[in-house]
């Protein structure tokens, strides 16, 4: 899923039909908060080093929710509809 998301943000992601349906903006938003947020969780999972200020966790809050928002405006987009078959299936290969 996390290469899913990277792939639409390095702009290497092709989605499942030919051609390719375009990455909308929100698409990108929703796919670096994907990635942001995993690693947050791996973080807060892992790393007890790590110390979390409030300041911290209410950004990761905001991006969820702008993630979220970006999701309801393209939900029924194709790319975004592609995009959730590349997450349970994986990067298309030629």
């Amino acid at each position: 899923m996390k290469d899913v998301s990277n792939s639409i943000l390095r702009s290497k992601w092709r989605g499942w039909s030919t051609p390719s349906p375009p990455v909308p903006v929100e698409l990108e938003v929703v796919a670096a908060a994907f990635v942001l947020l995993q690693e947050a969780r791996h973080e807060a999972d892992y790393d007890n080093s790590k110390i979390w200020f409030s300041s911290d966790v209410l950004g990761l809050i905001a991006d969820t929710r702008e993630a979220f928002e970006n999701w309801t405006a393209i939900r029924i987009n194709p790319a975004a509809n592609e995009y959730l078959l590349s997450l349970l299936i994986g990067i298309k290969r030629e």
